[in-house]
């Protein structure tokens, strides 16, 4: 009877299938990796950066992103430098200018290089004329273009004739950058634009640096309120620095070839650049009358006595 009841109960056990014995082999050694595996996390806990990268990553995208704000400080820098340096030089150049008649034409090649560089100043002036809206803009270019005739003739003067040639090339250039001024600042008296012409035949070098001082100010200024303005802007200071070295290249060695002649260049280079701000100084303008015409009218009571 015992032997029956053990016999039955052994027929009773089922062994499992070979697949279910796969499925369990798998499932128990994913238990065991996920052990595993949370008891790394837990290990390293302490190793792990907050954005779920190692350390060693994160040190290097946070050194990255120092390295690239120490190089954008430097370029503000040395581009803010520039600027400064373009107030510099065109001041220094202003101020500085050389007197009697020059030693930058001493055979027909410089001579006619000379000249054919003063054309140039004639262009800014004709494109001021044609472009600028205002009438203080359109005067200015006129004087433009008043500065390239009187380079070009005292380039091609000779003699006695060729010392006044030098005093009307700096007159005109003195004259010019008052009419500049007036159309920087469109709120100048005009007796100050008349003070200024009637000391430009006693202080045409004190008038040029006043003047050219205030419009590397208004155009640093204009620059940092529009963006559409830097690009302009850092080409005008770059010539007036280049202007600069050309100017005292000339100064320590006269005997050397078409320096004079770049000088032309570059400082036709940074005269056109003003275009730009007066573009800009039209467009605020422009403005400005539009908001006072789109003003709503004040309404105005008029207070009468009661009678009884």
């Amino acid at each position: 009877m015992a032997m029956t009841s053990v016999q039955f109960s052994v027929m009773d056990l089922r062994l499992p299938h070979p697949s279910g014995v796969l499925e369990m082999v798998a499932s128990s050694a994913g238990t065991l990796t996920e052990g595993l595996g949370f008891l790394k996390r837990q290990q390293n806990v302490d190793t792990v950066s907050p954005s779920g990268f190692p350390p060693g990553r994160d040190v290097w995208k946070a050194s990255l992103k120092a390295s690239s704000l120490r190089a954008i400080d430097l370029k503000s820098t040395v581009l803010g430098a520039l600027s400064v340096g373009g107030l510099v030089a065109t001041a220094a150049q202003a101020a500085l200018s050389p007197r009697g008649p020059g030693t930058c034409d001493r055979n027909m090649c410089e001579r006619c290089c000379n000249i054919t560089t003063s054309i140039p100043y004639v262009v800014c002036g004709c494109h001021a004329m044609r472009h600028r809206s205002t009438a203080s803009g359109k005067t200015w270019g006129a004087s433009m273009v008043g500065v390239g005739a009187a380079s070009a003739l005292f380039h091609g003067s000779y003699g006695s004739v060729r010392e006044w040639g030098r005093r009307m090339d700096f007159w005109t250039i003195a004259a010019a950058s008052n009419l500049m001024t007036r159309a920087l600042f469109p709120g100048v008296p005009a007796s100050v634009t008349a003070a200024g012409m009637l000391a430009t035949p006693f202080k045409p070098f004190l008038v040029s640096f006043v003047n050219s001082t205030a419009m590397e100010l208004k155009f640093m200024a204009a620059a940092r309120r529009n963006p559409k303005l830097r690009g302009p802007q850092r080409l005008h200071a770059t010539c007036c620095l280049l202007g600069l070295g050309a100017f005292a290249l000339e100064d320590w060695k006269p005997d050397l070839p078409l320096v004079h002649s770049v000088w032309h260049l570059l400082s036709s280079v940074s005269v056109a650049t003003i275009n730009n701000l007066l573009a800009d100084v039209e467009e605020q303008q422009q403005l400005q009358q539009a908001r006072s015409v789109q003003r709503p009218p004040q309404l105005v009571l008029h207070m009468q006595p009661l009678h009884a």
